[in-house]
């Protein structure tokens, strides 16, 4: 069972990272003071609006995810 453990902590610190690494790669809905002063558009018009809704639906994955592991690892280790 520890190697199990050990396993399921390797996978959930790897889904840690990806949820931190996703989540700095996030556009905000507002385009700030940058996009106040230029003046440019959002970006919506080429395609980038589906990217950002593929990394919100990744990212709610991963959360679900280390919410899932979390719970297989905390009975691992309550049962053994």
């Amino acid at each position: 069972m520890d190697i199990l453990a050990t396993l399921i902590l390797l996978v959930v610190a790897f889904v840690s990272v990806a949820m931190i690494l996703i989540t700095l790669a996030l556009n905000t809905k507002s385009e700030g003071l940058g996009a106040a002063i230029t003046g440019q558009a959002s970006d919506a018009y080429r395609g980038v609006v589906g990217v950002e809704e593929k990394k919100r639906q990744l990212l709610r994955r991963l959360g679900y995810t280390f919410l899932i592991l979390n719970f297989v690892l905390a009975l691992i280790y309550k049962l053994f």
